[in-house]
């Protein structure tokens, strides 16, 4: 039977939605700056916001970011001028200005490439980008630091969100913003009613971005016969599969799976071609609570990831817990199909990671959700 849904999946990563935040969101305390003086070494600036919150900015900061035309080009938002030709410690007068809602710097002298002397800096863009506050004042506009995100967590109670391909494709009914905000917050997402060919298929998934280059190809198809390409893997064979995250063996994996079922194989029993989802954001989550040891382990120790073929030969050696700079998990790389024989760890650290896999395991399998067959709808690993 051929189908007439897609289904989206974030299967690692995080997905960047760059909507206009609106004043109206912002709490009219973070709008107005109460006081600004200088440091007593006076290379830095103290500001402090209506609501009493505080923060420091070093003078060669500010300077950097500045957003005049001539020190950020005004079309592609980049800086102008060389941070090598800004002095370690500029000189110039600040003040407040339109009502205590913009700090103002007149500076003593140019930047070499700019001829600007005034940098302007709105009391809500320095709370945004406020260095200096502490890191437990969680915000999730403050992408310096950990931060308290859209993303919402589920279970084994979870009821796939969907929209239309139609919507989605509609560049005038707001049905592509809400899509992709209910697959910022779920991580995955069901396309119904999309058409069954390649090309549509492909004309969607650039709607949201540039498709990753693989081994593979852009597009291909899973099944045992496969015309795209000669490559050998597990997911062209009607071999059960347990709970995954893909292409674990390349050094960026994607942050975004697309995958279109056009024709289910028949089914001896209910339990056969049943899909399974799992949250690995929550996962992680309960491991960071409730097994730190077993988080901690999967943070900080590299394991190898491998795709062996006649004539590709790809290694990689990355924790399964990937953060960014501020703490934050950005991505998780689990495939125990494609793990590479754990040759690099000593002997205490190889007993670790037995003890904390199956920790791991035994989470995987309690926040998975039900096991299901969803009638020609989906095609997905695990």
């Amino acid at each position: 039977m051929f189908c007439r849904r897609l289904l989206l999946r974030r299967s690692v990563g995080t997905i960047s939605l760059r909507f206009a935040h609106t004043t109206a969101s912002i709490p009219a305390a973070e709008t107005v700056l109460q006081a600004v003086k200088p440091t007593n070494d006076d290379a830095a600036i103290h500001v402090t916001w209506k609501d009493g919150v505080s923060s420091t900015f070093h003078r060669a900061w500010l300077r950097d970011n500045c957003t005049c035309p001539s020190c950020q080009h005004p079309t592609t938002l980049q800086r102008q001028i060389l941070t090598s030709a800004i002095p370690l410690h500029p000189t110039g007068h600040a003040s407040l200005h339109a009502n205590n809602s913009v700090l103002s710097i007149d500076w003593d002298d140019v930047v070499s490439g700019s001829d600007c002397v005034r940098s302007e800096f709105p009391a809500t863009w320095l709370r945004e980008h406020a260095y200096g506050i502490p890191s437990d004042g969680y915000d999730s506009r403050h992408y310096r630091q950990q931060r308290v995100d859209t993303k919402s967590l589920w279970g084994n109670d979870f009821t796939l969100p969907s929209t239309t391909y139609d919507a989605m494709m509609d560049n005038g009914s707001g049905g592509f913003k809400d899509g992709m905000a209910q697959l910022q917050k779920f991580g995955v997402l069901l396309i119904k009613h999309t058409p069954s060919s390649m090309d549509a298929t492909e004309a969607f998934a650039r709607r949201i971005g540039f498709v990753l280059e693989t081994i593979y190809g852009r597009m291909w198809t899973t099944r045992p016969v496969n015309p795209e390409n000669a490559y050998k893997d597990t997911a062209s064979t009607n071999l059960a599969l347990g709970p995954h995250t893909d292409c674990t063996y390349l050094y960026e994996p994607p942050g975004l799976q697309i995958f279109n079922c056009v024709l289910q194989a028949a089914a001896a029993n209910a339990d056969e071609g049943a899909s399974r989802f799992v949250d690995g954001f929550h996962v992680v989550e309960w491991l960071r609570k409730y097994a730190p040891d077993a988080f901690q382990f999967f943070c900080d120790t590299a394991l190898p990831q491998y795709c062996v073929d006649d004539d590709v030969s790809l290694h990689v050696m990355r924790p399964l817990i990937q953060r960014d700079g501020a703490g934050n998990v950005e991505l998780v790389r689990f495939n125990d199909y494609d793990r590479a024989p754990l040759t690099h760890l000593s002997h205490d650290q190889v007993a670790a990671y037995y003890k904390h896999h199956k920790t791991l395991w035994d989470v995987i399998n309690a926040v998975s959700s039900s096991t299901r067959r969803i009638t020609s709808s989906m095609y997905t690993h695990g």
